[in-house]
């Protein structure tokens, strides 16, 4: 990892919270900033600007909609494009994109405005405990938050699979789904009939990452760009504690922290969400902390706390 070539970033805020009903995502990404997260990406040699936040109004102003499988449609899709202009302006400079939810649907926006900013060729690894690839005929609860991974690919509503354009966002086969332990049955049966890789808790605690490496280099291999959504759900919660879900059966630091840094290594990685983050939940600042640390090493820069304090106790 080389800190000494700074690579040009923009930061976007999505604070929504109206994919489903943990409140206080909603107040995520000025939390990181309120941390120093910009001022510590900068020292691990990201150039970043940040554009502020896409406009989210406070929850009890929005309608809910009258479809009981699809709450909050409309708003959910109006920030969904405004979020994906923000991305695809950024790329278009030629710049990373750093997303900060906000709840999962922000990734819909985010990488609906990555992929069309470069036609369609990008792959998408999604860290989530949960696998987000229902649809509103299947949906158990009509939150839309469990749904934005199976719009990306062309599953469901139209609305959600149309934001920013009427393609495809991310092929199937180029998705790469890493830590579901809970899911539905519709969502293993998309699995299973589209063929899409994931790779679950289950086969990283009876295989180990071994077998998951190669699966990242050749999702990488497919395409030219990857984009890297995490939900914080995915990692355990001892490490990230202010999860929206927090889980007891999640990823260890050092699983994601090796993940982080391979993708970071191996991959062109185009840009990054990070999601449900809640601030009230976070214990000294930890999840935040990690959550940092991990950006910095998508894009195969070095962030932790001994970094940090070597940064600003120079000799």
């Amino acid at each position: 990892m080389d800190n000494n070539v700074t690579t040009p970033a923009t930061l976007i805020g999505v604070p929504l919270n109206l994919g489903a009903n943990n409140l206080g995502i909603e107040m995520g990404p000025n939390a990181y900033r309120y941390q120093g997260f910009v001022e510590k990406l900068q020292r691990a040699g990201l150039d970043i600007t940040d554009a502020g936040n896409v406009f989210c109004d406070e929850r009890y102003k929005v309608a809910r909609g009258n479809n009981p499988k699809l709450h909050y449609l409309n708003e959910i899709v109006r920030i969904s494009n405004d979020t994906a202009q923000m991305v695809h302006s950024a790329v278009d400079n030629g710049r990373k994109a750093i997303v900060l939810g906000g709840d999962h649907t922000t990734c819909l926006g985010a990488v609906s405005g990555a992929s069309a900013a470069v036609n369609g060729d990008i792959g998408l690894i999604y860290f989530d405990a949960h696998g987000d690839m229902n649809t509103h005929e299947t949906t158990l609860t009509g939150n839309i938050h469990g749904m934005q991974l199976a719009s990306l690919m062309g599953f469901g509503a139209s609305e959600l699979c149309q934001v920013h354009a009427s393609t495809v966002k991310v092929q199937p086969a180029n998705v790469l789904h890493i830590g579901g332990s809970d899911w539905d049955k519709a969502e293993l049966d998309l699995i299973r009939t589209k063929k899409i890789p994931a790779y679950t808790m289950q086969d990283i605690l009876t295989t180990s990452l071994g077998a998951l490496l190669p699966m990242i280099q050749d999702l990488q291999n497919r395409v030219k760009y990857t984009w890297v959504s995490l939900d914080l759900d995915a990692i355990d919660a001892q490490y990230a504690p202010a999860a929206g879900m927090p889980n007891l059966r999640g990823l260890l630091y050092r699983e994601i922290k090796m993940l982080a840094e391979y993708i970071g290594a191996h991959c062109n990685v185009l840009g990054v969400d990070v999601v449900e983050y809640n601030p009230l939940e976070d214990t000294g600042h930890k999840t935040a902390l990690l959550a940092t640390e991990l950006v910095a090493s998508f894009f195969n820069k070095q962030f932790s706390w001994y970094t940090d304090y070597l940064s600003r106790n120079p000799q």
